[in-house]
């Protein structure tokens, strides 16, 4: 096969490839030595500044997704990821987006799109009717209990009880969101709260003592999944990193109003269970 070398400069051709060789995709078959080497561009080391180039991923402004978005980053630093800089400023988005009343809303539409095509029609056209009749009130008011009541009729009056855990698993994400906001705002802000605090107790009651006794224990007790040991230890050595974060959830806690007397609220066992850890 012959293959014609178009260049836009004189010179000399010194092949690389011998004639009848194998070429794959990318080889080099020669070198063109151009006779003014001065038609060269050599490439120079960069010594500007590089433009602001955001977020590498798109963040959206909707209230479900701002609330993704500042629950990965605090959901981050308390597995032990460095990330200090923006602590501060996303527990502030959080509390904020915490009382916004569309979050509900935001959510469960989420949901729904997802699920659109792939749920009842009859059943989703009824969610979202009691979702606009709600928007449409004053107060924004999100009708949990409403939506949960449709929920367990629809399932009653078409599937038989063999079928009905199959569609609560297919549907298990709007019973979430749903049972979520039964308590209202607070409920859910309470129970997103006591989730995030968990996070830090469920890691750092592994330790305390001897570190190297407890490593060799974790090592034991996952010993099929050696590298949950290397994150739980790597979190720990950034107990002081996560207790920033922590004191910050708890300060907020303190002046927001949020019940911690009640014994059988979720919240009011973490801030035990954070009350007895071993001091460091």
């Amino acid at each position: 096969m012959f293959m014609p070398l178009v260049a836009s400069d004189d010179g000399i051709v010194q092949f690389v490839k011998q004639p009848g060789v194998s070429l794959e995709p990318g080889d080099i078959l020669g070198i063109l030595t151009l006779d003014d080497p001065a038609r060269v561009k050599h490439a120079k080391p960069f010594e500007g500044l590089l433009p602001a180039l955001g977020s590498p991923a798109i963040d959206g402004t909707k209230p479900a997704q701002r609330l993704a978005r500042c629950l990965g980053t605090l959901n981050d630093i308390l597995d032990g990821f460095d990330n200090q800089a923006i602590m501060a400023s996303t527990v502030r988005e959080l509390i904020e987006v915490l009382h916004d009343p569309e979050l509900p809303y935001s959510m469960i539409g989420t949901i729904l799109s997802s699920l659109s095509g792939r749920m009842p029609a009859k059943l989703e056209d009824s969610i979202r009717s009691t979702l606009e009749a709600a928007k449409g009130k004053e107060g924004l008011e999100f009708p949990a209990t409403r939506i949960k009541k449709i929920l367990e009729t629809y399932i009653q009056d078409n599937y038989s009880p063999k079928e009905r855990t199959m569609f609560r698993t297919q549907m298990g994400a709007v019973f979430s969101v749903v049972e979520s906001f039964l308590g209202g705002l607070k409920g859910h802000e309470t129970e997103v709260i006591a989730q995030l605090l968990d996070r830090y107790d469920t890691t750092e009651k592994m330790f305390g003592g001897s570190i190297e006794a407890r490593v060799l224990a974790l090592r034991e007790q996952y010993r099929d999944d050696l590298e949950k040991v290397v994150g739980l230890v790597l979190s720990h050595i950034k107990v002081q990193s996560k207790a920033k974060c922590v004191l910050a959830l708890l300060d907020y806690v303190k002046i927001s109003g949020l019940n911690v007397s009640n014994p059988e609220g979720r919240l009011y066992q973490i801030l035990q269970d954070l009350a007895s850890l071993e001091s460091k």
